[in-house]
């Protein structure tokens, strides 16, 4: 769609010909970008794709998204909670939008272990986000991860990996890619509606990596 207001009429090439141009600029500023950020990160960004780890002088940003009416389990009284994270982590947090919490650090590892804290206290596990687990049981049909306070998802042996082959059969197979302890990212494929049961799945996430990993070799 296409709304423009002009006192007098004017031919509709006028218009085509001034997205063209307009299109062709962009093409051009994006193209210039391209070849400077190549040139100075000496490679590391290609294509305009963001760089694969960033510096560790980058300040780090995370996002939390809850239920809003939760928000008070959060801030606590007289926001004595989220006073309490901030200086544990040395982290700012930022609740200004509805729903979702912004996290903003210098440190990487303690920005990560204050969002594990904060959604410890008023996250639920939804379907289709990513989480970081700790391994806490290996089975023979797959792993139990724990994700955050006492919530804790399955792991297939199917949702590890496609190669399945192993001597020891689906145990070994576990046990070859996981171990008790073990911290991992995992992305929540499936919540029970009734019994609220967690499926996660590792596959998906290596799978993407690889994916990004293979543009940005092209």
């Amino acid at each position: 769609a296409l709304q423009l207001d002009v006192k007098h009429p004017f031919p509709i090439k006028v218009i085509v010909d001034a997205l063209s141009l307009a299109k062709e600029g962009r093409r051009a500023i994006l193209d210039q970008m391209d070849e400077l950020s190549y040139a100075s990160s000496a490679g590391i960004i290609s294509k305009l794709l963001n760089r694969p780890v960033l510096k560790e002088s980058t300040p780090r940003v995370e996002i939390v998204r809850f239920d809003p009416q939760r928000k008070r389990d959060l801030v606590g009284p007289g926001g004595a909670v989220l006073r309490q994270l901030e200086d544990r982590f040395g982290v700012e947090l930022d609740l200004q939008q509805e729903g979702q919490c912004l996290l903003y650090g210098l440190d990487r590892e303690m920005v990560l272990n204050a969002r594990t804290a904060v959604m410890d206290l008023i996250a639920d596990v939804v379907k289709g986000e990513i989480y970081e687990g700790t391994v806490i049981e290996i089975k023979d049909f797959g792993a139990i991860v724990e994700l955050l306070r006492n919530k804790e998802g399955l792991l297939h042996v199917s949702e590890i990996t496609d190669d399945l082959s192993h001597p020891e059969g689906n145990h070994g197979v576990v046990r070859s890619h996981l171990s008790i302890g073990q911290k991992i990212e995992v992305l929540c494929i499936g919540v029970d509606p009734v019994q609220g049961n967690i499926r996660l799945s590792r596959k998906a996430i290596l799978q993407k990596k690889q994916e990004e990993l293979k543009k940005r070799s092209q």
